[in-house]
C-alpha cells in the first residue's frame, strides 16, 4: 500500500492537514512562476531559464491554458499575525510603478505572503480581499523542504477553500528569498504564471470517487455535456476509492466493509443512516461493470489523431451517471435504484449483474490496489489537477493536454479573463440575467397596467355617457308620450 504522510504545521487547523507528502508517487505538478524582469534576478534564475517550480493548491483555479504576466507585491506582517489577518500588511502606495517593456502591459497582482501561522486557505482569503489575482507563498525558514521536494507536495486545502477563485502556489524559501529581496528593493519583479501539463494526441482522463459522493456526482452530471462533445479525443476511465481494515470489532468494519475479514470497504456515506460502505463497494463495481461492458472504440477522421491512442467511450454509462444523483439520492440509494434507472437508459441489467458476480473481488482488489493519492483525484495524462473540481475549469486543463487542440476545445471554452476570479461559464440564463427579465417584466406590466387604466376609465366614460343619453332618450320619448294623450 502506498505510505501517505500528513505533516500538520504549527497551527490549529479543522481536519485536514496543512500539506500532503507523497514520495515519488505522482508525476510533479507543473506549475512554474517565470521570472521576466529585472535582468538580474533572471540571471540568478538561468540555470532554470528563469522557472520557479512551486507546488499549486489544491483549491482555488489555475489558469489553465493560459500564460499570464504578472507583478509581485508584498507588503510586511506589522502585527505578528503572520499574514492571516488583512490589518496585518498592506502594499501601501509605494509599490513600484511599470517600466521598460512592461510600462503598457497590463499586469495582475501577485501577492507574495509567508507560509505559517494559518492555513494556506486563510492566506489566500486574506490575499484576495486585498487585490490578489494570485498568490505566491514562501515556505518558512526552518522548513527543510527543497524546490524538488515541492514536486511531490499537496497543498490542501483546509475545508473552506470552496469560495476561492484565484491560483496559490507553494515555493521552496531558497527560490522565495530571491524573490522577497528583489521586492523589498523597490524592484518591479514581474514574473509569468504558466500550468503545463504533458500533451498528447489523446488526451487520458482518470477520476477517483465515491459512488456515493454527491460532489463527484454533481461534477459529472454537469460535466457529461463536455464529455460528449470530446468523445472522439478523449479516453476516461472511473476510479473507485476502496480500502483495507485491520479484522476487529464487528461494529466498525460491518459499517465500512463488504464482510467481517475487512479486505474491501469504502466511506459511510450517511454516517448513522441506513447506507453502508458495502452498498457503496457493490455500487462502485456496477458502475465499473456499466463502463466496462458498455465502451465502444470511437472512429475519427481528424488527421491530427493519427497513430493517437486508440478512444473509447461508454454512452450508456454517461446517461446513467448524469441521472444517479436526482434519481437515486441518499435515501434510495441501492441496487434497486440502480437496477430501475439502469433500466430506463437502456442498459441490460442482467449483464451487468453477472459481471458484478463473476468479477466483485477482482475489480475491488484493483482498485485498492491503485489509489489516488486523495479520494477524490483527477489525472490528466498521468498529471495530478490541481484546483476545484468544477467542469469549465477541469475542460480548460483538458484542453490544454492536447499537443494539437482540436475543434471541440474552441467550441467549449472562452477567454479567461486573469484580473476577474474565475466563474464557470453559463451555458443557460445568469441570475444576474434572470433578475433582469424579471425587472424588465415587472416594469413592462406596470406600464400595461397604466395603460389599461387609463383604457378603462375612458371606456368607462364613455359607456356612462352612452348610458345618459339612453335614459335622457328613453325620458325625452316618455315626455312626448305624455305630451301626446
Amino acid at each position: 500500500r502506498h505510505l501517505v504522510l500528513h505533516l500538520v504545521s504549527n497551527m490549529r487547523l479543522p481536519w485536514c492537514a496543512s500539506f500532503i507528502f507523497l514520495p515519488c508517487l505522482i508525476p510533479k505538478a507543473m506549475s512554474q512562476l517565470v521570472v521576466m524582469s529585472p535582468q538580474y534576478l533572471v540571471q540568478h534564475f538561468s540555470p532554470s531559464r528563469g522557472a520557479i517550480e512551486g507546488s499549486t493548491a489544491t483549491f482555488g483555479a489555475p489558469f489553465y491554458g493560459d500564460r499570464v504576466l504578472g507583478k509581485l507585491v508584498y507588503g510586511k506582517s506589522t502585527k505578528n499575525k503572520n499574514y492571516c489577518d488583512t490589518d496585518d500588511y498592506d502594499f501601501g502606495p509605494d509599490q513600484p510603478a511599470p517600466s521598460g517593456s512592461y510600462k503598457d502591459v497590463r499586469l495582475i497582482n501577485i501577492v507574495l505572503v509567508k507560509r505559517g501561522g494559518c492555513s494556506f486557505t486563510q492566506k489566500v482569503r486574506v490575499a484576495v480581499e486585498k487585490g490578489a489575482h494570485a498568490v505566491v507563498i514562501v515556505d518558512k525558514p526552518e522548513s527543510t523542504l527543497t524546490a524538488k521536494d515541492l514536486r511531490n507536495i499537496i497543498v490542501a486545502d483546509d475545508g473552506f477553500g470552496g469560495n476561492i477563485k484565484i491560483p496559490s502556489i507553494l515555493i521552496s524559501k531558497e527560490d522565495g528569498k530571491h524573490l522577497l529581496d528583489a521586492v523589498e528593493q523597490k524592484s518591479q519583479v514581474v514574473v509569468e504564471l504558466a500550468w503545463n501539463l504533458p500533451t498528447n494526441k489523446v488526451v487520458q482522463l482518470d477520476l477517483w470517487m465515491s459512488s456515493a459522493s454527491q460532489e463527484s456526482l454533481k461534477f459529472l452530471r454537469d460535466f457529461a455535456k463536455t464529455r460528449r462533445t470530446l468523445n472522439d479525443v478523449m479516453s476516461f476511465q472511473p476510479h473507485y476509492a476502496v480500502f483495507s481494515m485491520a479484522k476487529g470489532d464487528p461494529s466498525v468494519s460491518g459499517g465500512l466493509c463488504l464482510d467481517s475479514t475487512g479486505k474491501f470497504c469504502a466511506e459511510d456515506p450517511d454516517g448513522a443512516g441506513p447506507r453502508t460502505g458495502k452498498d457503496v463497494l457493490m455500487e462502485n463495481v456496477r458502475q465499473l461493470c456499466l463502463h466496462e461492458t458498455y465502451k465502444k472504440k470511437r472512429q475519427t477522421r481528424d488527421v491530427n489523431l493519427e497513430g493517437a491512442t486508440e478512444v473509447w467511450y461508454a454512452q450508456e454509462f454517461w446517461n446513467y451517471i448524469e441521472k444517479l444523483l436526482e434519481r437515486c439520492p441518499l435515501d434510495k440509494f441501492g441496487e434497486e435504484c440502480s437496477k430501475a434507472l439502469m433500466q430506463e437508459v437502456g442498459v441490460d441489467y442482467a449483464k451487468i449483474s453477472s459481471c458484478v458476480d463473476q468479477t466483485l473481488d477482482a475489480k475491488l482488489e484493483y482498485e485498492r490496489e491503485h489509489s489516488a493519492w486523495s479520494p477524490r483525484a483527477l489525472r490528466i495524462n498521468g498529471w495530478r489537477y490541481s484546483g476545484i473540481l468544477e467542469p469549465d475549469l477541469v475542460t480548460r486543463a483538458i484542453c490544454s493536454g492536447f499537443s494539437v487542440q482540436p475543434k471541440e476545445c474552441s467550441d467549449l471554452i472562452k477567454p479567461r479573463d486573469p484580473f476577474v476570479p474565475f466563474a464557470a461559464q453559463q451555458e443557460g440564463v445568469s441570475f444576474g440575467t434572470l433578475l433582469a427579465w424579471l425587472l424588465g417584466t415587472l416594469v413592462l406590466a406596470f406600464v400595461a397596467l397604466l395603460v389599461y387604466k387609463r383604457f378603462l376609465k375612458k371606456e368607462m366614460r364613455a359607456t356612462l355617457r352612452e348610458e345618459v343619453m339612453l335614459e335622457v332618450q328613453a325620458q325625452m320619448g316618455e315626455y312626448r308620450k305624455m305630451q301626446g294623450n
